[in-house]
């Protein structure tokens, strides 16, 4: 079951030329100093490192990250600076709409064959006062942060990407989901610590499209999923709901293999924190072909379960659009559960799973599912 996925250590040496974005400084604000030297880089085909170093930095817009380059943040922090309404990193082939800057976009492009990495303490970090204004739709004055705003509240957002790696840092102060990814595939995230408060404080997000990718060394505290499978189509949202701008830039229109995650490697995850460590989320489109290992609670939890898998928000689920999915050693200390599903699955299996809190269950199934195990016992056939 377990994905193709290419297993790659930290980056030990920038590959093929090095700039350093401080020498892009003088005269130049330092986004601008950024932007100037990925600019430089743009040699198609020829990998680039764009080198954060001496200070920390204060960015006014989101770092656009094309291509063949690799981003080292090294020894210090990446930060969003107090009222911006931005990303902090984004692929460059998101190309927003002008007419709707904060709505689905005009064009995603591919982006393939770069890197994010931390070095030596390496911080992402959102704002200290996010982008506060008036609600579109209810004309009071509040900041954006949270789903209801949409993608430009997520930190880091890939967009149709491919052959990626993240790895090495530390995220916090998030406005949203840390990482998201819709239609990407073969990437590799690792050796990240999270420290979110805010509403939706997801660390990783796979949405519609994502296939073959390994999540690695997740620790710290999340306020909501700390990785997420999540496969929806846009009947959740309406006129009516608070939603005001879409969280994937490509929408919610994908049908087929577009809109199904599947080949998803999940292990060594070992967080706390609010809602679940781990989970599958589907309706219309299909979740299949997960692997999660390792789900340890070594901080303070107060969630419902450790792994969930299960349907909700939108129509359109049948029997087994969650199905081949793997679930090993989870140990729960603060979960009501373990682990829980709550869908009609198929193919699921969990063993090694284990309740450390005195007054919790081990798990909770509801759902007339097939082939549905814990240990060596079938709850649903």
């Amino acid at each position: 079951m377990h994905p193709n996925c290419t297993e790659r250590e930290i980056p030990k040496d920038a590959p093929g030329l090095c700039l350093r974005a401080v020498d892009f400084l003088p005269g130049r604000t330092p986004s601008e100093a950024i932007e100037a030297a990925i600019a430089s880089a743009r040699d198609p085909g020829s990998a680039t490192a764009i080198v954060l170093d001496t200070q920390d930095w204060l960015i006014d817009e989101a770092v656009l990250l094309p291509s063949n380059v690799e981003l080292v943040i090294d020894g210090c922090t990446l930060k969003l600076a107090d009222g911006v309404f931005d990303n902090i990193i984004r692929v460059a082939g998101i190309e927003p709409d002008a007419a709707t800057p904060n709505g689905v976009c005009a064009a995603v492009e591919p982006t393939e064959d770069f890197r994010i990495t931390g070095r030596n303490g390496a911080v992402i970090e959102g704002a200290d006062n996010p982008y506060k204004a008036a609600n579109p739709k209810t004309g009071v004055v509040e900041e954006w942060t949270g789903d209801y705003f949409g993608w430009r509240t997520v930190g880091i957002l890939l967009s149709r990407a491919s052959r990626y790696e993240i790895s090495g840092f530390t995220m916090r102060k998030t406005h949203c989901w840390a990482i998201s990814q819709e239609q990407c595939s073969h990437g590799h995230l690792h050796d990240i610590v999270f420290n979110t408060e805010v509403k939706n404080g997801d660390g990783i997000d796979f949405r519609n499209g994502c296939s073959f990718c390994l999540v690695d060394a997740i620790s710290g505290t999340t306020s909501d999923d700390t990785v997420a499978c999540t496969a929806l189509n846009g009947g959740y949202i309406t006129p009516e709901s608070k939603y005001i701008y879409p969280m994937q830039p490509m929408g919610l229109d994908a049908t087929g293999d577009a809109a199904d995650i599947h080949d998803i490697v999940i292990r060594n995850i070992r967080t706390g924190g609010r809602h679940h460590g781990v989970i599958c989320l589907a309706t219309a489109p299909s979740v299949y072909n997960i692997v999660i290992e390792n789900v340890l609670e070594e901080a303070v939890s107060s969630r419902e379960a450790c792994v969930k898998i299960y349907t909700g928000y939108g129509s359109g689920y049948r029997n087994g659009n969650l199905r081949n999915i793997s679930v090993t050693n989870v140990v729960s200390r603060g979960a009501r559960f373990a682990v829980m599903v709550k869908a009609a699955v198929k193919d699921v299996q969990f063993s090694d799973i284990r309740q450390l809190r005195d007054d919790a269950a081990t798990h909770l199934f509801e759902g007339e599912s097939e082939n549905l195990s814990i240990d060596t016992g079938i709850y649903a056939s």
